[in-house]
């Protein structure tokens, strides 16, 4: 398939060029790679993607929507553009005021705003608030194998579910991981969309903590002889109704139902129709402890 292709080829060059750089360079660009990722956060959070969706604007304005000092703003903008996200607009005036120069959101730049369909803005916001805080903690966990870094962040038990406890404790952050995870979803959809016979080896397509769904979507609409059983708990199974009540899922919604519980409940889980039934976990199972792993797949069996 043509995304296996493009990603066969993109690896390829990424070694040719690591060839050409030497090798103490690429280590100390992994050091910026965090810097990189604060750096496009920051932009992301203050909204300037979404300030530049209609075309150029100057970094004196970005400066007083954000109600920052020109000099930071600056900085940011500088910062972002090392990274991909903007670009400045060459015009005719050599001279003109640092400040004046005019910004605009590259590909990259259009994939932080708020009203783009595949936004990655609250994949971003996810990572750093959530999640960076959590890496600083593994040197902690890798002392003791009992200590999840995640827990250790935010003060909780120290048990892998600490982490859906957190998010039942704070609906918003919960909302914005589900938003991110299903962005994700969205940009890796057709790594296996096309990958794999679904129509011809599945009838109905449990999707595990699915979240809003967007996967399943896909694969629906790419195979019309399937149905969809989305699961998740209650709180992000609202959310995936309101996703799927959406226009340009809406003339999916008679292949589809909506089953809410808990995968450590193995009452709560859809039952396989039988022969063709095929159950899907993304991102679910790298969150869990082997023990966990093994009574989350039993309950599948």
């Amino acid at each position: 398939p043509e995304y296996t292709l493009i990603i066969t080829l993109s690896n390829w060059l990424r070694k040719a060029a690591n060839s050409l750089i030497p090798p103490a360079n690429r280590l100390l660009s992994r050091a910026f790679d965090l810097n990189q990722m604060v750096a496009i956060y920051c932009c992301s959070k203050l909204g300037w993607p979404d300030a530049l969706r209609d075309g150029a604007q100057s970094g004196r304005f970005l400066a007083n929507q954000s109600s920052m000092s020109t000099t930071m703003t600056r900085r940011l903008l500088r910062a972002c553009m090392v990274g991909g996200i903007f670009e400045e607009v060459r015009g005719g005036t050599v001279d003109v005021d640092d400040d004046d120069r005019h910004y605009i959101n590259t590909v990259l730049g259009d994939r932080l705003r708020e009203d783009h369909p595949s936004t990655l803005k609250h994949f971003f916001q996810f990572n750093v608030e959530d999640m960076a805080p959590a890496h600083m903690q593994t040197w902690n966990s890798l002392q003791n194998d009992s200590l999840i870094p995640f827990a250790l962040a935010h003060n909780y038990s120290h048990t892998s579910k600490s982490v859906w406890q957190y998010f039942q404790d704070r609906p918003g952050q919960r909302v914005q991981y589900v938003n991110g995870i299903g962005a994700i979803d969205e940009t890796r959809m057709r790594m296996v969309l096309h990958d794999f016979a679904w129509g011809a080896k599945c009838r109905t397509i449990i999707d595990v903590g699915s979240g809003r769904g967007p996967y399943l979507a896909h694969l629906l609409r790419a195979h019309p002889n399937l149905r969809g059983v989305l699961f998740d708990v209650p709180s992000v199974v609202e959310q995936a109704e309101a996703f799927w009540a959406e226009e340009q899922h809406r003339d999916l919604l008679d292949r589809v139902s909506f089953a809410r519980g808990d995968f450590f409940n193995a009452a709560t889980i859809p039952v396989s129709a039988g022969r063709g039934t095929c159950y899907i976990l993304k991102l679910i199972l790298h969150n869990w402890d082997d023990g966990s792993v093994e009574a989350i797949l039993r309950n599948m069996a």
